[in-house]
Formats: C-alpha cells, structure tokens, sequence
C-alpha cells in the first residue's frame, strides 16, 4: 500500500497518527505527482492506494479501513459505549471543524493576505470548538482516556486552531474553550499524537519561510 500524503495536512495527519498508534505500519509516503489527478478525481490529500490498485480517498475512510486490516487493538475502542464517544468526536471534527478549515487552506493558497475573509471564518471555527468543548472527554485522550481515532481525526485540526490561526485573524478560539484547551495541553505531549503534530509544525514554518520569501 501506498499513502498519498502531505505532511502539512491534518487530514493526512490523522492517517500518519493512526498507522503510528497501530505500531509504526509501514505504508510507503509519497507525495502526489502530476499524474495524481487523473488517478483520483475528488483530487484530495490523502489518497490510499491498495494492492489491487484501488485508491481510497477520504481520511476517514482510509482511517476506518487501514483500522480494520492493521494489527493491534482497534482505535474505535472495545466497547459500544466508548465506540459511541469515539464516533461522536470524529463526526463533531469533520462536520464543523474541517468545513471552515478547507476554507482557510483555500484561501492560505489562493489570496493569503485577504485578512477580512480570513476573518469571517471566526464564527464557523468558534461554533465547531463550541460543540467539541461539550462532548470532549474531562481527562485522558479526545473520547476517553485511551487513545482512539477521535484523536487521530481532533488533534491535527487543533494544531491550526491553536498554533496559525491566531496569528491571523488577532484572536485564539481554542482559549475560550476550556475542556477542549486542557484536553490540547495534553494530547500535543501524547507520545503517539507529538510526533505527528511537529511533522505538521515542521510543514507549516517551511510554508511560511517560502511564503515570506517570496514577498
């Protein structure tokens, strides 16, 4: 199998943060050429190409597959009380925190000094943090105290809510959430998230070191 990836990407993210929980799968990276549209036509990061040639695109699908073929415990947890808690959080992220991030990246890449429209997504990210505060497990990981896809899915996006966004739009979010705050404090010091979140980090600075370059 081979991952379409890019390492600043948080929906990427979260599939590298799931094959490092699953005990450092070894899937090949690589990033996308000029014949990766004509093989995937939603054209999205990150792309999994299996064996038989078949590319998954999607995170969460190729989370939710690359969960069921891998060893190990599952990541949606063993229960149907914590695969509930689990699911809840992955479907809270991809509803209302990767809508108004899809749009920031749109913008990052197509009219990044555009400050206004930067900040009209305030409302949308603000509503997503609000949801996600509620329902964020009190201690431990995202869902409960073990670490579980709704980690691999959260922490990646609360990587740009915390660490870039404030710097563009004069405000931090995530500080207004409390329960969501401390559960960041903890997750960006998880040995299995941490690694992942400085690829993520790493990605962003040389984005803005050839950002600037170019100004």
């Amino acid at each position: 199998m081979k991952l379409y990836n890019n390492d600043g990407s948080p929906f990427a993210a979260r599939v590298r943060m799931l094959l490092r929980a699953k005990g450092g799968a070894q899937i090949e990276l690589v990033k996308p050429g000029a014949d990766f549209r004509s093989m995937a036509p939603i054209g999205k990061i990150p792309a999994l190409l299996l064996d038989d040639g078949t590319l998954l695109p999607e995170s969460e699908v190729i989370c939710g597959y690359l969960d069921a073929v891998l060893g190990g415990p599952s990541l949606y947890l063993d229960t149907p009380e914590a695969r509930a808690r689990v699911t809840l959080m992955v479907r809270l992220s991809d509803l209302y925190l990767a809508p108004p991030l899809h749009d920031f990246f749109v913008l990052l890449f197509t009219d990044p000094g555009n400050r206004e429209a930067l900040e009209a997504l305030t409302p949308a990210f603000a509503r997503g943090l609000k949801f996600l505060d509620i329902y964020v497990a009190k201690d431990g990981c995202a869902a409960e105290a073990r670490f579980s896809q709704a980690d691999c899915a959260l922490s990646p996006m609360l990587f740009y809510v915390d660490e870039v966004l404030p710097g563009l739009i004069g405000q931090n979010l995530l500080e207004k959430r409390p329960m969501l705050s401390a559960y960041w404090q903890r997750i960006k010091a998880h040995p299995t998230a941490a690694p992942v979140l400085d690829e993520v980090r790493a990605s962003w600075r040389s984005y803005q070191q050839k950002f600037q370059a170019t100004q």
